[in-house]
């Protein structure tokens, strides 16, 4: 079976690229989001998903979608553990953080914009939103990677946009 798509070797070559740079747009630290990714594939390894649940010629989708819902419920955790040790106005590393082609300004805003928002938003909603705003993931693709309904991601959707509408109305005061 090594030689499976849908082995853990294959998948790791295979799809850690991706999986660190959504772990990266999230995060916005390489550092950060290679850890994440990392352990996101262990926890991959240790399920033994990849190994046991597809036979060697089966569609690889599963495992990627598996990989997509943990590693951004792990980036959530690393932002909110990030929201609880740092201050707002603590940047001594910002500038080795910053995206490609982003200013530090615009960076840090972004970033407290996001942190604010996972201090308001259920996790749910939260990584609905990331899937499909923020990533790019259509409705069914959102739907598959949480394993929800296409309806449940519309709701988790809207009530996104009431909490985040809330928190603009309150910033904008």
């Amino acid at each position: 079976m090594p030689d499976s798509p849908t082995s853990f070797p294959a998948a790791y070559v295979r799809f850690l690229a991706p999986v660190r740079a959504k772990c990266r747009r999230l995060l916005g630290s390489s550092a950060e989001a290679e850890e994440v990714a990392q352990d996101a594939f262990l926890r991959l390894w240790q399920s033994g998903f990849a190994e046991a649940e597809l036979p060697p010629n089966a569609d690889a989708r599963p495992i990627m979608a598996w990989l997509y819902r943990t590693c951004t419920r792990l980036a959530i955790d690393a932002l909110r553990k990030r929201r609880r040790s740092i201050t707002t106005d603590d940047h001594r590393d910002t500038a080795e953080r910053v995206p490609c082609g982003v200013g530090v300004e615009q960076s840090i805003a972004a970033k407290k914009i996001m942190l604010a928002l996972h201090a308001r938003v259920p996790g749910e909603e939260l990584e609905a939103a990331i899937l499909c705003r923020i990533d790019g993931l259509s409705h069914t693709e959102t739907a598959e990677v949480l394993e929800v309904s296409e309806r449940t991601v519309r709701r988790l959707l809207e009530g996104f946009d009431v909490h985040a509408d809330a928190w603009r109305k309150e910033f904008a005061s």
